[in-house]
């Protein structure tokens, strides 16, 4: 939007603009690969990239380098991953946190790197904050509408990721969340929806 507008309201489009503008296309599609991708999107990449973006500078920096913390976040994260059927989950705990010494609050991006999961449904990250909350972020390969799940516990979403924060213990707020997603895969599989 403020690709296209920012000109109409008088104001320059400079390389360091274009390299903020782009940096949120790039984000928001991780890398172009989501369903909001549109003939669109990529003109206003090409005339941003025209302006003095570098696309493979936004790219690097936004979607591959990560820290050293941040990796280490991603191996303790990944070494509780689980699988059951077509659903995949994992967590991030405030003592991962300490242990790789990551200040953030946030999952480091590992969402977006358990979507790329081959042959999965849904997968789930569960991420414990220090307030006796769980930041739950579901995903979906397949065109099931994980914002229906996340509706159900107060969040919402788009159909392919969407999330919601819930008060509760990590193990109580798992089960919880992954029996109302169980169900609801189950369900989908019975209208034969995927």
């Amino acid at each position: 939007v403020l690709t296209r507008y920012l000109p109409e309201w008088g104001f320059p489009i400079t390389p360091a603009v274009a390299n903020a503008l782009l940096t949120g296309i790039v984000t928001d599609t991780i890398g172009f690969r989501t369903s909001n991708v549109s003939p669109e999107s990529l003109r206003q990449t090409a005339a941003l990239i025209e302006a003095g973006a570098s696309l493979t500078d936004v790219y690097e920096r936004a979607l591959v380098y990560q820290s050293y913390a941040a990796s280490l976040l991603w191996g303790l994260a990944l070494s509780r991953l689980q699988k059951e059927g077509k659903l995949a989950w994992t967590s991030i705990t405030m003592e991962d946190r300490k242990k790789a010494g990551y200040s953030g609050r946030d999952d480091a991006d590992l969402t977006n790197q358990l979507s790329a999961i081959e042959n999965l449904n849904i997968v789930i990250l569960f991420n414990e904050q220090n307030d006796c909350k769980i930041k739950v972020s579901w995903r979906s390969q397949s065109g099931i509408d994980v914002s229906k799940i996340a509706q159900r516990f107060g969040g919402g979403g788009h159909p392919p990721a969407a999330g919601a924060e819930i008060k509760g213990n990590l193990n109580e707020v798992e089960n919880m969340v992954l029996e109302v997603t169980k169900k609801y895969l189950k369900a989908q599989k019975s209208k034969g929806e995927n």
